[in-house]
């Protein structure tokens, strides 16, 4: 199968399950995982991408953004590859990420700039406040188990935005949870556990 059948079986996929915003399918056949999981690691060769995590990352767009808001600020935390970096430049006008090392924000840094992806902005951190003198951010998105206080994640939110965050329940379970401005929380529909360990976000 070649790459152009690839995508078109991912995009059919993804159809089937009810992703049905245009903007979602747009961005992904602008920037297939495929193509950009080989774009930034050409020496190790063809890689094969999990379609579930695919998925899940389209649900994950599809129910957190609105067609009737302009992002301005997105904020990362817990991406590896950084697809989801790219994919989310196409629904607003910066997307801010924290790095896990140094190391990670050269790499993405130095590929990110070399293919002319100019409004995604890196740093090195461990706290959800590594970017907050850039706050407040529409979106806040969390892929790992953390510990950071709801206050600092509703602290950096503008008046409409949200965050996604994992949340850990009593027996140990981890769930997706939205969380907004006035710390209303609500179930997400989505993987938990497929998102956090996912190499391609």
């Amino acid at each position: 199968m070649n790459n152009k059948e690839y995508l078109i079986q991912i995009l059919l996929k993804l159809r089937s399950i009810g992703i049905k915003n245009d903007k979602v399918l747009r961005a992904i056949e602008k920037t297939p995982p495929h193509f950009y999981i080989n774009l930034l690691n050409p020496s190790k060769g063809v890689k094969k991408i999990n379609i579930d995590e695919v998925l899940e990352i389209a649900k994950l767009l599809q129910s957190s953004l609105k067609d009737s808001y302009k992002n301005e600020n997105i904020l990362l935390l817990g991406f590896k590859s950084g697809w989801l970096l790219l994919l989310l430049t196409n629904f607003c006008k910066r997307v801010y990420g924290i790095c896990t090392s140094i190391t990670h924000k050269k790499e993405l840094g130095e590929f990110f700039l070399n293919n002319n992806y100019k409004n995604i902005y890196l740093c090195q951190g461990e706290s959800i406040l590594s970017w907050h003198k850039v706050a407040p951010f529409d979106l806040i998105f969390i892929f790992e188990k953390n510990d950071f206080p709801f206050a600092d994640i509703v602290g950096q939110l503008s008046n409409k935005g949200h965050g996604i965050i994992p949340s850990v329940s009593e027996n140990n379970k981890i769930s997706m949870i939205r969380i907004d401005k006035e710390s209303f929380k609500s179930y997400q529909n989505c993987n938990c556990n497929l998102l956090i360990n996912s190499d391609l976000i």
